[in-house]
């Protein structure tokens, strides 16, 4: 595909998409760095520091966007069916081994963990005790959007089917339209069951569940289904792709989310209940804020300030890292809570701070290098080896399969 007339910008050039999966990398770590910020400000007088809802929420919208891209271009017609048994396959090794490392490490370091029962343990090594609020490990109640996540790709496939059964029996001019709709459909889902959640719902742990949270989801389908029609020429966004490249238009849209998420509208800033007008807006503006960051990151370019940033060495270390830093750093801040005091003030978050973030990296390190890597080059050994033969042909006219897990691997709650 040349490059556009209006910004000069070639989506399909090796600049872009090396900058994308950079900044995409980048964007995982800042999400990560933002779950650690909320937790640990939230032991301090300083609990309104950073954006409540933003990490679990951005690495909703990355998964969205990275699992559906290939999916999306089978329904666009321009490639064949993802092979599901290897989409399997990736999910599981990428979310599960990391974590039952870390479960398991818990519970010789922290006995109060140990699950009183073969069923519960169980229910805590397949992820399963998340769709309970009061079924989460202590020291490691953040893997409830862990459990969100697993659901997900259980949902992914499922609804690609719907949308391949739809889609392709419109008009071909009228197919992206249509696949926008139906994506599109999952915002008033999310909306009717928060509404549920607050006023009709028995259940105290619905709030965790998959449906309030498929619109961050199916956001970041959208924005990948953009990307790739866009690529096989089945659309274009010109005019869009210049407003994205304004270096002030979509920054300063991230700074109004986080300013009105973080106003007295989107509720006080502590992990109490929040009534529905309040969650509506805290909610929206994390989501609001990490849609920005998405598109900025998939269509701004990389030259980008934002892009840039997320593109240096750091963030990009960071976002390896993410999985086992947002796996890490909660048992690392009860157990500095239970052993170590701190000081008010200043000076107490910033000695929180120097200590668990550090560390956090380090363990976030080991757990990628020693448990993510090996685990990844195992599925990448185990999903060529039912391609043996070859790669499936693709049909006439059609590029070869894509592998099924994206650019950037997601983990847990990503993330």
């Amino acid at each position: 595909m040349a490059a556009t007339e209006v910004t000069g910008v070639d989506p399909t050039s090796r600049e872009v998409k090396d900058a994308q999966i950079s900044s995409l990398t980048g964007m995982r770590g800042f999400a990560a760095l933002m779950v650690v910020l909320i937790h640990v400000t939230g032991r301090t007088e300083y609990p309104w520091l950073g954006v409540h809802g933003y990490g679990p929420i951005a690495l909703f919208v990355l998964s969205g966007f990275l699992l559906y891209r290939p999916f999306a271009r089978w329904v666009l017609g321009v490639a064949p069916r993802p092979n599901l048994r290897d989409y399997a396959i990736r999910r599981v090794l990428r979310i599960f081994p990391a974590y039952w490392a870390v479960l398991h490490i818990w519970y010789f370091v922290y006995p109060a963990a140990v699950p009183s029962s073969f069923g519960t343990y169980l229910k805590q090594l397949t992820l399963i005790n998340t769709l309970e609020f009061f079924g989460l490990v202590q020291g490691l109640q953040q893997s409830w959007s862990m459990g969100t996540e697993l659901t997900w790709y259980l949902a992914l496939p499922l609804l690609a089917l719907l949308a391949h059964t739809v889609v392709p029996k419109v008009t071909a001019r009228h197919r992206v339209k249509v696949h926008v709709a139906m994506l599109l459909t999952a915002l008033p889902v999310s909306v009717g069951w928060l509404w549920f959640v607050h006023h009709e719902s028995q259940w105290m742990s619905a709030g965790m569940w998959l449906p309030k949270f498929i619109a961050c989801f199916a956001f970041g389908a959208l924005v990948a289904m953009m990307m790739e029609a866009e690529r096989a020429g089945l659309t274009t966004i010109t005019r869009g792709r210049k407003l994205m490249e304004d270096p002030w238009l979509l920054p300063l849209l991230a700074v109004l989310f986080v300013v009105v998420g973080t106003s007295e509208w989107g509720g006080p800033h502590t992990f109490e209940a929040l009534t529905l007008s309040q969650e509506l807006v805290r909610d929206g503006s994390a989501f609001g804020l990490a849609g920005t960051l998405l598109v900025i990151s998939t269509f701004s370019g990389p030259r980008a300030p934002f892009v840039r940033l997320l593109s240096t060495r750091w963030m990009q270390a960071t976002g390896r890292w993410s999985y086992g830093i947002y796996l890490w750093h909660m048992p690392l801040i009860v157990l500095l809570a239970s052993d170590r005091t701190f000081p008010e003030g200043p000076g107490g978050v910033l000695l929180w701070l120097l200590w668990v973030v550090p560390i956090s990296y380090l363990l976030g390190a080991a757990s990628y290098a020693w448990v993510e890597v090996p685990t990844m080059g195992w599925s990448k050994k185990l999903t060529t080896r039912s391609n043996r033969g070859g790669v499936r042909a693709a049909r006439p006219g059609q590029p070869a399969p894509a592998s099924s897990g994206g650019s950037v691997p997601t983990g847990g709650s990503g993330a």
